[in-house]
């Protein structure tokens, strides 16, 4: 089967683009079978681990988490559950929208926050009750509770950016700095490469639709994401091709003829060269 995607509905009246669910009434309230799939999200994720331990697939990869824990899930990347019911904390979903439309440096210090290169997606935190971010992501959830105003949205936003501001204090070394100009275009150029990477694959193919220099793209995505362009680039051939071969409905030579390659050879080639394994490999990891 194919590999959904999860856009946001934002059900919320005020319209907020954002929201926080008790886990364990997450869990309780989806079919398992539903949670375990692998789904694409066309948003952002925070799971914020107060009790319990379990596991959680991002991108084909298993990351195991433990109370003290919080795993970050940026836009566009594929994940799955592996249910525990004993499991208790948060889950935030953050739709772009809550970031982006004031364009104050703030939102750029949260979208910092949750562009976590994706190597590291797990940051470990202090949630015992006299922590400061703990307390502030308990009364984020009462806040989102209790508002019904359009005013409530400015007060979660500020509280939200508080223990934002609270977690980079914790994790000063793992979550990244960069300035605005840096963000729209990494932003821009993310987009473009979503758009085409299976006829475009080079960075000096995308100059001329940003209309910036390769130069700046490299140091807008260093900055942001801590890869090159070109990094960026071959992460997301790869990750398509681990998401068809999951699927496992393709042959290898569609796949590569899916993906914009002239021979099957030249991705089985660029596949083992970036990941280490075959596609075969790859495919049979799958079905352990």
């Amino acid at each position: 089967m194919p590999i959904g995607r999860i856009r946001y509905i934002n059900t919320d009246k005020r319209g907020a683009d954002f929201e926080i669910v008790a886990l364990e009434q997450f869990f309780a309230t989806r079919p398992k079978k539903m949670l375990e799939k692998d789904y694409r999200l066309d948003f952002w994720a925070l799971f914020y681990i107060t009790e319990g331990s379990g596991v959680h697939s991002i991108d084909f990869t298993n990351h195991a988490y433990q109370a003290g824990d919080m795993i970050v899930i940026a836009k566009n990347h594929v994940h799955s559950f592996r249910v525990n019911y004993d499991a208790r904390g948060y889950i935030v979903h953050i739709n772009e929208p809550f970031f982006l439309k004031s364009g104050v440096t703030r939102d750029m210090d949260m979208l910092a926050f949750f562009e976590t290169p994706m190597c590291q997606p797990i940051l470990h935190v202090d949630i015992s009750p006299s922590a400061t971010s703990r307390q502030l992501i308990d009364l984020i959830y009462k806040e989102y509770l209790l508002a019904e105003e359009e005013i409530a949205n400015k007060l979660i936003k500020s509280l939200m950016s508080a223990f934002v501001f609270s977690i980079r204090g914790e994790n000063a070394a793992d979550i990244r700095s960069f300035s605005t100009a840096a963000y729209r275009n990494y932003f821009e150029y993310r987009e473009l490469v979503e758009q085409n990477f299976t006829k475009l694959k080079t960075v000096t193919d995308y100059e001329p639709l940003m209309g910036v220099t390769k130069k700046t793209l490299n140091a807008a995505c260093r900055a942001c994401a801590g890869i090159s362009a070109k990094e960026l680039i071959t992460n997301r051939v790869i990750l398509e091709a681990k998401r068809l071969l999951a699927q496992n409905e393709l042959k290898n030579y569609e796949i590569s003829y899916q993906l914009g390659f002239d021979e099957p050879a030249n991705l089985a080639n660029f596949f083992k060269r970036n990941t280490g394994m075959s596609m075969r490999r790859f495919r049979d990891m799958l079905t352990m």
